[in-house]
């Protein structure tokens, strides 16, 4: 498998934890959409968004970061990233749906208001106001994962799976942007839990360190 995945993206964070997950082998193949790389005709056969990150395996090409995480997955069920029960699956698809509808939304307009290296790397200022109603969005989508959370639960679905990878990327750009996770303890842990992972600290000095 190949990865096509570029720096400082959050999008391709996640799918580059997930394959770490995994144990998969997996060749790297980092893009910089800075120099227009992604706009290739050579990359645009493989996502025609032109959006990072792209997944081949072998003849089999596939976009969208949770799609890809959810191909690994399944084709290595021994990481068991997703749990067995079809009620639980389906549970981790609502959570992967939660994230990509509204949580990364709302994280987006705030980092890129506030978080310094994506500022640099990107060359973006983000704009305050829509930073400010973000946060008003999260301000109703957070106490959702707190509740899930809350009943002394390690995980979203008790065990680890792809539905905690889905937040770690732009949850790590908004805390290191300032935001705070104090208002909500148990996402606090859980985030901590996260991010000392293995797999998430070889995708950060991969994609987020200078």
């Amino acid at each position: 498998m190949e990865l096509f995945f570029s720096r400082m993206s959050g999008n391709s964070g996640r799918s580059v934890f997930a394959l770490y997950e995994s144990g998969a082998e997996w060749t790297q193949r980092p893009i910089d959409p800075r120099a227009a790389q992604n706009r290739q005709a050579e990359y645009l056969a493989l996502n025609p968004m032109g959006k990072v990150p792209a997944l081949r395996d072998g003849t089999f090409t596939l976009w969208e970061s949770n799609a890809i995480n959810f191909y690994v997955a399944e084709k290595y069920p021994e990481s068991r990233l997703l749990p067995k029960s079809l009620e639980q699956r389906a549970a981790v698809q609502r959570w992967l749906y939660f994230q990509a509808g509204h949580i990364t939304p709302a994280c987006i307009s705030v980092f890129r208001a506030t978080h310094a290296r994506s500022q640099a790397f990107w060359g973006y200022h983000g704009d305050p106001r829509a930073a400010e109603s973000a946060r008003k969005e999260l301000e109703r989508f957070l106490p959702v994962l707190e509740t899930a959370l809350a009943d002394g639960r390690d995980w979203l679905e008790r065990e680890f799976s792809l539905a905690d990878i889905a937040y770690a990327p732009h949850f790590t750009f908004i805390s290191e942007g300032g935001f705070s996770f104090a208002p909500y303890p148990a996402i606090a842990r859980w985030y901590e839990r996260i991010t000392a992972r293995p797999a998430w600290q070889q995708t950060v000095r991969l994609l987020y360190q200078d």
